[in-house]
């Protein structure tokens, strides 16, 4: 039998793992969810310090106490004995329980000429709890299908923004399906960036159509949570009939002590909108690249060259955030 050492993480929790496993590898299959992005040692997002213990990471053995120890990459990183670990952001097994929910589906509105805003009810007499950001999974004909929760934790309301374009059969059958049911399956909450309590910096969003969904919720719990530093948002589109809620970013001007917004257009030039790619009005703005907390809403591709482009920029990696770099990373 090969040795099993024992993983404990920031003090709170511990997990087994093996010798020839990497301990974000095992941690994720014992349900802690580590901040994880390349799964290379490329992007630092799992880095953290080792306290106790010696792990090797690629062919470097690290002993805690090393000049290294407090930059240790855990995606990359074997245990050569047990190991005490601190990793910002890790969630524990059961820290927000999963569920599985019948939710009635209360009213469908029509947001602009392909996206659709899906009110759902959570069933009474069970709490669920979610926080401002994360997603669940609507269940149909044994497949799950993310879509980001567009409003922040507050009573058994769901909101969801769904984008069902001519390029997209699979969300016009959703549509079609929502249309004519009265309940749909669904598993809440997933995702681990989120905002929950308030960060001690700016925050900056950056999002292209319907990833505006988890912004306006995080939004919305900064505003619940009386929020004092800066917040920027930045909301990209190709023409402006693919914007939508196209008030809210106003209103939310007079709700947050310091909030401003750039919309941008890709395919046309319009006077009331930046041209061009969304992320480069951001970094037109971005001052102190190290200073705010980003959160990124959009496809895998767009995050992928957003969060590259801040990088290069000078923004830290660890300062990132999107659920496309634990459900879609790359190679």
């Amino acid at each position: 039998m090969p040795r099993i050492y024992t993983i404990s993480v920031n003090g709170r929790d511990q997990f087994p793992c093996r010798p020839d496993q990497t301990i974000v590898e095992a941690g994720q299959q014992a349900g802690f969810g580590f901040p994880v992005a390349c799964r290379n040692g490329v992007c630092e997002r799992c880095m953290g310090r080792l306290h106790s213990g010696h792990v090797q990471q690629r062919n470097h053995i690290i002993h805690a106490g090393d000049a290294d120890s407090s930059r240790v990459l855990y995606c990359v990183a074997q245990p050569l004995s047990d190991c005490e670990i601190d990793v910002p952001e890790v969630t524990v097994p059961g820290e927000l329980p999963s569920h599985d929910v019948n939710c009635q589906i209360q009213q469908i509105e029509v947001l602009n000429h392909d996206v659709s805003r899906v009110w759902l009810q959570l069933p009474a007499g069970k709490r669920i709890q979610w926080h401002a950001g994360q997603y669940l999974m609507l269940n149909l004909n044994g497949e799950g299908y993310p879509f980001s929760i567009a409003n922040h934790c507050d009573g058994r309301a769901l909101e969801l923004h769904i984008r069902h374009g001519d390029d997209n059969s699979a969300a016009q059958d959703i549509m079609a399906y929502l249309e004519s049911a009265s309940t749909v399956s669904i598993t809440l909450p997933a995702g681990l960036r989120f905002i929950d309590t308030a960060p001690a910096q700016p925050v900056w969003f950056i999002c292209g159509s319907t990833g505006f969904a988890p912004v306006k919720a995080m939004v919305e719990r900064l505003i619940a949570l009386d929020f004092d530093q800066p917040v920027r948002l930045f909301w990209g589109a190709r023409t402006p009939e693919d914007l939508y809620l196209s008030t809210l970013p106003a209103q939310w001007k007079t709700a947050l002590k310091d909030f401003d917004f750039t919309t941008s257009l890709s395919d046309i030039r319009h006077p009331d909108h930046a041209e061009g790619l969304v992320h480069e009005a951001a970094l037109a703005a971005l001052d102190e690249p190290d200073l705010p907390l980003f959160y990124l809403g959009g496809s895998p591709p767009m995050a992928w060259a957003v969060f590259d482009a801040l990088v290069a920029e000078g923004v830290p990696a660890g300062n990132i955030h999107c659920d496309v770099f634990d459900y879609a990373p790359r190679d």
